[in-house]
């Protein structure tokens, strides 16, 4: 397919549904190849029909990015199947129900952090192993959150992740700035993603701190990663980009 990311190799995680999903039929769409990793193998399939319909080519690896030798497996897969990587997109994402502070349990703090920071740590090492070794740049992204930029109660394992995301992804963007490797995180609003749509009121509740009082579509989100994972932006790197109808501005 012709488009700005003819031929590049991506590897998407939590590619799904929602958010993940986007990401990777906005790419396939603009020529890219992808491979969509996760826990949901049918999810997966789905998606990658999806890509089919578009035109597209991906493949789907069923993925646990807390485990360091299934992310290693599907990053090789991934060069085996398309003979390189050009970037990967660290989505995958675990949610919380509303809880007071004095009422988590470790184990939950223990899943929100394994998902949401490890698992990011874990993709992305994996990636740049592979980015490195080819020595032809390359471009990294992570989902964040606004609520690391303007927290919300009763969410901390999920706040305290996706902070600590956003400051990996500045420090990482230094570290790999001489190697022409791209890091960027991606900071959504309140996106229309099954998480978000499962909590009852959550949307209602949430929107009261939204300026725009409006969601924001996954394809939204999309559309800017397409273009981070461009070449258009040859020195955009330790960039926030932000798609939140205003949240982080009030």
């Amino acid at each position: 397919m012709a488009g700005r990311l003819a031929d590049k190799v991506f590897a998407i995680t939590g590619a799904e549904s929602g958010l993940g999903r986007a990401m990777a039929l906005r790419a396939a769409s603009e020529g890219a190849k992808i491979t969509v990793a996760g826990l949901d193998q049918q999810g997966l399939e789905e998606t990658v029909a999806s890509i089919s319909n578009l035109e597209g080519t991906g493949i789907a690896i069923t993925t646990d990015v807390t485990d360091q030798a299934a992310v290693n497996a599907m990053i090789d897969g991934t060069v085996a199947e398309f003979g390189r990587l050009d970037g990967a997109i660290a989505n995958a994402g675990a949610f919380n129900e509303w809880t007071a502070f004095q009422d988590w349990d470790i184990a939950d703090w223990n899943r929100v952090v394994a998902v949401n920071l490890t698992g990011v740590f874990v993709t992305l090492q994996s990636a740049v192993k592979v980015l490195l070794a080819q020595g032809e740049g390359g471009s990294l992204l992570a989902t964040g959150s606004s609520t690391a930029i303007r927290p919300g109660p009763s969410l901390l394992p999920y706040v305290s992740s996706k902070g600590g995301v956003h400051q990996m992804m500045r420090a990482l963007a230094v570290e790999l700035a001489p190697h022409k490797i791209r890091v960027n995180t991606i900071v959504p609003g309140m996106a229309r993603t099954p998480p978000v749509e499962s909590q009852e009121g959550y949307i209602d509740a949430g929107l009261q701190a939204v300026p725009m009082g409006e969601i924001v579509e996954p394809e939204e989100v999309a559309a800017l990663v397409a273009f981070a994972l461009s070449d258009e932006a040859p020195h955009m790197t330790g960039s926030l980009l932000k798609v939140d109808a205003g949240r982080t501005s009030a």
